[in-house]
């Protein structure tokens, strides 16, 4: 009778998940991106321009904030893996339910402008921005480690990895095309920020709930009579990782190059192409064909295998990135090919949620203690840390550059802003390129043995 119930919980694991659970999956993300791209997209324009904090003091927030990150993404890995072991409703769900209410909330008085001196504003904005990273953390790390429990097929979670990049696609979407037209409906954009927040955050919200309501945790967690305490040994068992290290940094430069372009993006058309209502129309092509080549990624994974598929990927970006930086832009030339270079990077995005999974397994197959909060909220740091280089990086480049806010531009400002739009991702394509070609080792015919080892 036991070896029947292990090989009914093995089909289980392994089972085809359906429709309705994989789109519900997906729309955790669209969450997560209702919020997350508000900040990749507006927060440095909001800061600079409509609650008037300078550049460089932005750039540096951001960096101190994912310092912060570093000590606060592994304490909650590691929380979420001690914590809700024996919960029926699921180790990782039950966060999904409710903490994305304060997730919220803070988002909105992130976007208030109070009338506060230079110092006071500074403090404000350090206080509220730091909150949202710790909020977001709450929510994101249980639900980026839920794939790695709803199935161990490798078809399967590359499945769910294409619709947690649909989900992703429709809340970038969602921000990068509505957004700045909603906005521009409020007499000012002090008012517009925070109320389109507000109406984006009710929206996360239910999105979070039907990801909790739909999907389920088949992978059980393994139950200890002495279970390890929380300690500094569950981080130094992730670092010994090999490919969830090589995981990480072409993570952490991949991102780099979408979020720098994000964050440059809107003073790109308002002062290179002297076109800033054509950003929208950008924002709305680009998500288009995103939302189209990530429907087929999976059928090119089953027939490319995911580590190649990523790499022609990687190569595709760096080939477009750099034509644009040496040929003389009008709006459509520079949308054009800044949609196919985008399109290269989306295939890694993509993809990462699905080897993400594979690396926590491989922990457990190398190690015997299965680690999916710590696993992922390493990962998740290194993403954070993306994100505060590419804020601060695009703060500090504006200043050094010479930035100066709602004036024309110089020549060498135009030439700067342009570096940072393209010149920048295509350099990270051919470090991230070289990180996974030499640095990733586990390939399809090695997961599977692991992935058999696992079940047995």
């Amino acid at each position: 009778m036991e070896q029947l119930n292990e090989k009914l919980r093995s089909e289980e694991i392994n089972s085809r998940l359906n429709f309705k659970e994989k789109i519900s999956y997906g729309l955790g993300d669209a969450a997560n991106n209702l919020t997350f791209s508000m900040v990749t997209t507006y927060l440095l324009v909001f800061y600079t321009d409509v609650f008037g904090i300078t550049a460089a003091a932005v750039g540096i927030l951001f960096l101190v904030a994912r310092i912060w990150d570093a000590i606060n993404d592994p304490i909650m890995g590691t929380l979420v893996d001690r914590v809700n072991t024996g919960n029926p409703k699921g180790k990782f769900r039950p966060y999904l339910k409710w903490a994305g209410i304060p997730l919220v909330v803070i988002a909105v008085v992130m976007f208030i402008t109070p009338d506060l001196s230079e110092s006071g504003k500074l403090v404000y904005a350090y206080v509220t921005y730091i909150l949202f990273g710790m909020a977001y953390t709450f929510i994101n790390i249980p639900y980026g480690s839920l794939a790695s429990v709803m199935t161990r097929d490798p078809v399967e979670r590359s499945s769910l990895a294409s619709f947690r990049g649909l989900g992703s696609m429709i809340g970038i979407f969602v921000v990068g095309s509505l957004v700045i037209p909603a906005v521009n409906l409020f007499p000012t954009q002090k008012i517009g920020f925070p109320a389109v927040m507000a109406i984006i955050g009710v929206l996360a919200i239910v999105f979070y709930y039907i990801a909790y309501r739909n999907t389920r945790e088949r992978i059980r967690p393994t139950r200890h009579k002495n279970p390890e305490k929380i300690s500094f040994n569950m981080v130094t068992r992730t670092l010994k990782n090999g490919p969830f290290l090589a995981l990480s940094f072409m993570s952490f430069f991949t991102l780099l190059s979408m979020l720098l372009n994000q964050s440059v993006g809107l003073y790109f058309f308002k002062y290179n192409l002297d076109n800033e209502g054509m950003f929208a129309v950008y924002n709305l092509v680009n998500m288009s064909l995103m939302i189209i080549l990530i429907l087929f990624i999976p059928k090119l994974t089953a027939k490319i295998g995911k580590k190649a598929l990523t790499l022609i990927g990687f190569t595709i970006s760096v080939i477009f990135y750099a034509i644009l930086f040496f040929i003389p832009l009008t709006t459509f030339t520079f949308i054009l090919f800044a949609c196919l270079g985008m399109l290269g990077i989306v295939i890694p995005n993509t993809l990462v949620w699905a080897f993400v999974s594979d690396v926590i397994d491989y922990g457990e197959w190398k190690t015997g203690v299965r680690q999916e909060g710590t696993t992922y909220s390493m990962y998740s740091f290194m993403r954070k840390l993306s994100q505060a280089v590419a804020g601060w990086g695009a703060g500090m480049g504006l200043t050094l550059i010479g930035y100066v806010p709602n004036v024309m531009q110089t020549p060498d400002t135009l030439i700067g802003i342009k570096a940072m739009m393209v010149l920048i991702p295509a350099i990270s394509g051919i470090i991230c390129f070289v990180i996974f070609k030499f640095g990733y080792k586990l390939d399809d015919n090695t997961f599977k043995q692991i992935s058999e080892d696992l079940a047995k």
